[in-house]
């Protein structure tokens, strides 16, 4: 049984992700693994022709792919995404076709399940059979019970793929395509003096496009000056390497000065609006490089407090993996969202309307500095960070410094009054006779401190 492992770590036979593959090589010596580092040398795969043909040959003649990556910032790495939009550009999806598939990731579980989500559909669009992966921890191999779980799994494989067992789908393969976006006489907002910073992130190349008639159109109906980041210009000399030089240096290892670009012209700003537009279940590999590179920030959010807001052309209600990644990022950072724009919409007014509405909300926001409640996405994130930096806060100390600074070591143990209360009241309430009598004080000795607080403001 022939398998084709395509490792879209950075660090190629040095990840602790591909471990994991020989692990299940000296155990199921039966499979024919061929590993391509694809990660290490996606630079080699652009320019060089013959290096990604030996990749789409194996994947032509294997039984099965196996993608092998670390979570980077909610979906694979940067290099794992750009090979596969070389995959589509070079109209090689056919040799994936009818393919038995798997992921194999590592992480700390942090939105691991959105990076699993973002692969299957592309393999879906690929038309892969996509089998139930393999997500560990990072040290789940050093331990005994993450052993066995990856013999399970290994040989879960090996019996479907020679059992050629079905395998239902589960994304849409074919999404509307929204119509094109042609806006008429939209005023121009009467411009007004300020120190607020608005900043507009976008890739576009396109003003034709509904994208850059979107970014227009907005740009019209803000009062204030709007500075255009073009991630299309800046000079990337690579994707994130999984280096941990920022964790010492807090500097990345790329002599692009990325990071004081990003400092310079992203940080400062008051509001940022992102402008993209959708591409195979995400934005652009352009975009996810941008993303990777801000860890030289650690598991920082260097700009907690401030607002938020989407410009999106594509089939965004057909995303929801990738809606939940833009909120997602917003609450984890502790970011104000405005709003997810798209031009989804039959009628150019109403997307002009909803612009107009963005537009206003980020002036707002500048001025007023408005804060949310978290939901799950926000709070699940800010715990396995919390989780990690204090672990590893000795390799860490620029992210500890932060996370001490803004209180974010939030740990439950440390509420010693309220562990105590709970100790008290579930010792009365074992009693049938107390707890009949407590119940109606219970209910309202819960509710006076909230009484006290709405007669008090």
């Amino acid at each position: 049984m022939n398998i084709t492992v395509i490792n879209g770590s950075p660090k190629g036979k040095y990840s602790i992700t591909y471990q994991n593959i020989r692990y299940l090589e000296k155990h199921f010596p039966e499979l024919n693994f061929q590993v391509f580092h694809i990660g290490e040398k996606i630079k080699t795969m652009e320019r060089d022709l013959s290096a990604f043909s030996a990749v789409m040959d194996s994947v032509a003649g294997c039984d099965c792919v196996i993608w092998c990556y670390p979570v980077f910032t909610f979906l694979a790495p940067y290099q794992l995404v750009r090979f596969i939009e070389l995959i589509f550009l070079r109209k090689r999806n056919i040799d994936f076709s009818g393919k038995y598939t798997v992921q194999m990731l590592t992480s700390r579980h942090f939105y691991d399940h959105t990076a699993i989500n973002y692969l299957q559909a592309v393999c879906e669009d690929l038309e892969m059979k996509h089998l139930p992966g393999f997500s560990s921890d990072m040290e789940d191999l050093t331990t005994k019970r993450g052993r066995e779980n990856l013999l399970t799994f290994g040989k879960t494989l090996a019996r479907s793929i020679e059992n050629q067992i079905p395998v239902s789908r589960k994304f849409d393969l074919v999404h509307p395509k929204p119509g094109k976006y042609s806006p008429v006489n939209v005023p121009s907002a009467e411009h007004q003096a300020g120190k607020h910073k608005i900043v507009l992130i976008t890739d576009n190349t396109d003003h034709e496009s509904n994208l850059g008639k979107m970014i227009e159109t907005f740009i019209k109906l803000v009062p204030f000056h709007v500075d255009i980041v073009n991630l299309a210009e800046f000079p990337f000399r690579g994707g994130c390497l999984e280096c941990l030089h920022c964790t010492i240096e807090g500097r990345c290892i790329y002599s692009d000065e990325f990071d004081i670009y990003h400092e310079n012209h992203i940080q400062s700003a008051d509001c940022v609006i992102y402008a993209a537009e959708i591409h195979r279940h995400w934005l652009s590999s352009t975009w996810k490089c941008f993303y990777d590179r801000q860890f030289y920030n650690g598991h920082r959010s260097s700009m907690m407090g401030k607002s938020v807001g989407y410009i999106i052309s594509g089939p965004l209600r057909y995303e929801s993996n990738l809606r939940e990644i833009l909120e997602a990022r917003s609450e984890v950072e502790h970011l104000y969202l405005l709003d997810i724009v798209t031009d989804e919409y039959d009628s150019d007014t109403e997307i002009t309307a909803l612009l107009k509405n963005l537009a206003e909300s980020a002036m707002w926001a500048v001025q007023t500095k408005p804060q949310r409640p978290l939901t799950f996405l926000g709070v699940g994130g800010m715990k396995v960070f919390r989780d990690l930096i204090f672990t590893m806060r000795g390799l860490m100390s620029e992210d500890h410094r932060f996370f001490k600074k803004h209180r974010l070591y939030d740990f439950p143990q440390k509420q010693k009054g309220t562990i105590f209360k709970g100790y008290v009241i579930g010792f009365l309430m074992k009693s049938k006779r107390l707890r009949k009598k407590a119940a109606g004080i219970l209910k309202q000795g819960i509710l006076e401190q909230y009484q006290s607080i709405i007669d008090k403001y």
